[in-house]
């Protein structure tokens, strides 16, 4: 509290307000709703707005849902960091009686031990990667590098990530979990029949010796004295939503049949239920809000005059 009697600043990107630590550089914080209430417009934009490059405040609205990505990557693996602590100094145990258990239902929504187990295994590779690269990498990938970073270090595996991350921006590939995964079990099979001390070595030497996968659906080569056929007229392309919709369609009869199995009810436990209760209100909030946009000319509508009796 200030000497005036006013509450205290907002934090705002520092650990302390003492000098010796303005010279520090820390993450930005987590947003609060008050902040993107003030720079994030929900107001959707039509496609005649949007149109061309973005401009200069649309790249820093972007710039503002990139940071909020990273905060909420950043705050799974910290989610695992605090679970290790609560688990292994035992501050689960509250009024000295409930076990770990009890606090995982109680105060992380009902989360089992693997998941927590997950969390807390996952934490200090996500860490070093985030170190390494500069910002938090998607949870799938650092899955993905987990049996990487078992057979060499997080810090190589991190590293090695990064160098692999890198090559294909470079090249404008995008890179996906299930590729990081297949490069790692080669690299984790090839090296399986060294000594058990040359092994890490073996692993990290490997993955540096595999080709980057190429992209899912290359480009189809063109034969050299192929004569050239005049493409075909281009179909009319089909409203994707229909399709989307009829997914959703069948999504819902797949529910319908899933809530009247009896057998699954009953295998069912009281936790797993209002877990999945609360996913589907969430998804339902979703769908309640979407908006189908359509072409603003309103085709007339043609009444025929019913003959006179």
């Amino acid at each position: 509290m200030e000497a005036n009697g006013s509450t205290p600043a907002t934090f705002e990107g520092s650990a302390s307000t003492a000098p010796q630590a303005s010279a520090l550089h820390l993450r930005d914080q987590p947003f609060t709703l008050a902040h993107w209430a003030a720079t994030l417009p929900e107001r959707d934009v039509t496609a005649e707005e949007a149109n061309g490059p973005l401009s200069p405040q649309e790249r820093e609205e972007l710039a503002e849902c990139h940071r909020a990505i990273d905060n909420a990557r950043a705050a799974q693996w910290m989610l695992g960091r605090a679970l290790e602590i609560v688990r292994r100094r035992r501050l689960y145990r509250g009024d000295g009686t409930r076990t770990w258990v009890q606090y995982l239902a109680a105060e992380h929504d009902g989360m089992t031990e693997r998941e927590a187990r997950r969390l807390q295994e996952e934490w200090p590779l996500a860490k070093a990667v985030q170190d390494e690269l500069g910002k938090p990498a998607p949870a799938s990938h650092v899955r993905a590098m987990l049996d990487y970073a078992d057979s060499t270090s997080n810090e190589q595996a991190a590293s090695d990530y990064v160098l692999l991350r890198k090559a294909f921006e470079s090249g404008q590939v995008r890179l996906a979990a299930h590729q990081i995964t297949a490069r790692v079990t080669k690299a984790i099979e090839a090296a399986a029949e060294e000594a058990p001390q040359d092994r890490r070595e073996a692993v990290a030497i490997r993955w540096r010796e595999i080709h980057a996968p190429q992209p899912s659906i290359p480009a189809p080569a063109k034969a050299p004295d192929a004569a050239h056929v005049a493409p075909p007229p281009a179909k009319e392309a089909g409203d994707p939503l229909v399709e989307a919709v009829n997914a959703v369609e069948r999504a819902l009869e797949r529910l319908d049949n899933a809530l009247m199995d009896e057998g699954a009810a009953s295998r069912r436990s009281a936790i797993d239920a209002e877990h999945m209760q609360k996913r589907l209100r969430k998804v339902g909030r979703i769908l309640a809000k979407v908006t189908v946009p359509a072409d603003d000319v309103i085709d007339a509508e043609i009444v025929e005059e019913e003959p006179r009796s």
